[in-house]
């Protein structure tokens, strides 16, 4: 049997999310937990990758052909499993290109999984960047962007992730855009059947930072696996440099995505004496997506650049246990 009859094997059996505690719950047990906080292995680029993105196109050059290379830092990025640990945080968010050479290295993905078990550690999201544009304007381009992704699916699959997240990239304009990310994700969506996964799409640059058109993709998609993992602060529409940048409204897009987010991305730049976020209401950001339903994982990632990313990845962490604690009876 050969790897991917395996890892299908294992989805057909319903084995899949074993490690993650929040997987498979029933509906009250999810109400009463009301969301699941997991730690974004992304809080941690720079101690994993060191300097390797200050050169970004020599950082993708050598990504494509020798990915260990760019990992100069002093973290494995296997240990984020022992970060999560150290904040009481029981499911860790992957990011690709933090392993990129080893999506199909069983090996190391067993010692990923053996360190994980340790830890008392799941896997939630696998984030996916660098598999091309299911958007683009040829079919071609499209189909050879889905063939990127299967590797990432098997991988996702075999750690035991209930989510692969996928960019909805692409060519042309807006409407263009829209039918040809749909298209491949109608695709994505029967091909995630096949390892018991579900694809969520992040608002994550290019239309997807637009709310209105990313609620627009997804109805489009119309896929019953297929999802959105919403950003709190990936709403940037272009202009780097200017006053002000140009950014779809956080509030607004949160109300286009919260009926369809499955998961959250709970992004932190910078923290008072308070311990409270300095630049994103959380609050009110859990509150949007709570109030569409949303009782999934809410993902701790720090980006900020004054504190250190441990610092920041735990307030980030505690932050979020106390919005669940105060938020709990309002929804139970």
């Amino acid at each position: 049997m050969d790897r991917r009859e395996f890892v299908k094997g294992i989805a057909a059996a319903g084995t899949f999310g074993a490690t993650a505690p929040w997987v498979g719950k029933s509906a009250l047990e999810r109400e009463e937990d009301l969301f699941q906080i997991s730690l974004s292995q992304w809080g941690f680029h720079r101690a994993i990758l060191g300097n390797a993105r200050d050169n970004y196109s020599e950082f993708i050059k050598t990504l494509n052909t020798n990915p260990d290379g760019v990992l100069k830092g002093y973290l494995d990025s296997r240990d984020i499993v022992v970060k999560a640990k150290e904040f009481g945080v029981g499911t860790v968010d992957l990011v690709n290109i933090l392993w990129f050479g080893h999506a199909r290295d069983e090996p190391w993905l067993d010692e990923f999984k053996r360190r994980a078990e340790a830890a008392g550690v799941g896997f939630g999201v696998l984030m996916c960047d660098q598999t091309g544009l299911i958007g683009a304007r040829a079919k071609e381009d499209r189909k050879a962007s889905i063939e990127l992704h299967k590797e990432w699916f098997e991988a996702a699959a075999y750690l035991g992730c209930p989510y692969l997240r996928v960019n909805p990239y692409g060519e042309g304009n807006y409407l263009q855009q829209c039918r040809q990310c749909a298209e491949s994700l109608k695709e994505l969506g029967d091909l995630s059947a096949d390892f018991g996964l579900e694809v969520l799409v992040e608002n994550h640059g290019h239309p997807g930072s637009n709310g209105a058109w990313l609620a627009m993709l997804m109805e489009m998609a119309d896929h019953p696996r297929v999802g959105v993992y919403t950003d709190f602060d990936n709403f940037f529409m272009g202009g780097w440099g200017l006053v002000p940048e140009r950014r779809y409204d956080r509030l607004q897009g949160l109300l286009d995505l919260a009926p369809y987010t499955r998961s959250v991305s709970a992004k932190s730049h910078d923290f008072g004496p308070d311990g409270e976020e300095t630049t994103i209401d959380y609050n009110q950001c859990l509150r949007t997506v709570l109030d569409a339903g949303f009782r999934g994982l809410a993902s701790a990632e720090f980006e900020g650049d004054r504190l250190s990313e441990q610092e920041g990845s735990r307030l980030t962490a505690e932050l979020l246990k106390r919005e669940r604690k105060k938020l709990k009876s309002a929804y139970s």
